[in-house]
């Protein structure tokens, strides 16, 4: 069974380049491009994991975060970042539920495998 990965991220040719790399590597990938329509699709479609970015138009990465996290705790929650975070920044994202950061520009190689390590964790 493949696991479904949600991507959220503003900038297209990053979030269509990782879903395409995903897909490949057996995840099945669907896609958003503000925080609205995450949210929206993540209540749908259930994912096993969320890759997001921290700086959306619509919301921050931490509203997101919380607005997910009300509706379920099952999935992984990754969050993509292109600057430099605090460490108050990082616990605050911990603490409102989210499993891991990355810092963009990252290899999306490691991405898959934290994922199936954070999937397995978690038991799925």
């Amino acid at each position: 069974m493949s696991h479904k990965v949600l991507i959220i991220d503003d900038d297209a040719h990053l979030r269509e380049g990782l879903a395409e790399v995903l897909d490949a590597e057996g995840f099945s990938c669907s896609e958003a491009a503000n925080a609205r329509a995450g949210i929206d699709l993540a209540k749908k479609h259930d994912p096993d994991v969320v890759i997001m970015d921290i700086q959306l138009p619509d919301f921050s990465g931490f509203q997101i975060c919380q607005e997910l996290r009300k509706h379920s705790r099952d999935f992984v929650l990754i969050m993509m970042t292109g600057r430099f975070l605090s460490a108050e920044e990082k616990t605050q994202g911990f603490e409102l539920g989210a499993d891991e950061y990355i810092t963009k520009p990252f290899d999306i190689q490691e991405l898959s495998i934290r994922i199936r390590q954070l999937l397995s964790r978690k038991g799925k």
